[in-house]
């Protein structure tokens, strides 16, 4: 079955859209199974200047340097360093880095404490050029978005979009 792009409403009115490819990559790893671990990556993609939107062209999968179990993934900061460099520039410094996902053994998935102090602190840490960074949790049966700007102490839940809405255009 292929997968379509999912899109999501800000706060402020713009929208994340992530690509099948990176929605099919994610949903690989789906915790479906009471054995299988957490898993996630980073998420690469576009920024269209002109209205805010981000476009998820790239997730991309777990490293054998990360550390994975039922109820825990962490990520190798070198490999997914290497990573959002070599994605720069193979594109022309047009596909940036946009944030980070991971899984959860839960149908309607929501962040732990845990999750939402590490999203503060890759934010604080981290350099990118949108307004904010953006964190999915990929459930057993459905996907969740949310957004945390620097110094803000608590991420804003993104909003799906039901329907045929897609992100305008670079060239609009």
């Amino acid at each position: 079955m292929e997968q379509s792009k999912v899109i999501f409403n800000d706060r402020n009115g713009s929208r994340l859209e992530i690509s099948a490819s990176a929605l099919t990559t994610m949903n690989r790893f789906r915790q479906a199974e009471p054995d299988q671990f957490e898993a996630g990556g980073i998420l690469l993609g576009r920024l269209i200047d002109s209205t805010g939107d981000l476009v998820v062209d790239e997730a991309t999968v777990p490293d054998k340097s990360d550390r994975r179990s039922r109820f825990n993934f962490f990520r190798s900061k070198r490999v997914a360093q290497q990573r959002i460099n070599s994605a720069w520039r193979e594109t022309n410094q047009t596909r940036n880095y946009l944030g980070e996902w991971h899984t959860h053994p839960e149908d309607c998935p929501t962040p732990s404490g845990h999750d939402v102090e590490n999203w503060k602190r890759i934010v604080n840490k981290s350099k990118f050029e949108q307004e904010a960074l953006v964190f999915v949790i990929v459930g057993r049966t459905t996907i969740s978005a949310w957004s945390l700007r620097k110094g803000e102490q608590r991420p804003s839940q993104l909003q799906r979009i039901v329907g045929r809405k897609t992100a305008k255009k670079e060239t609009e």
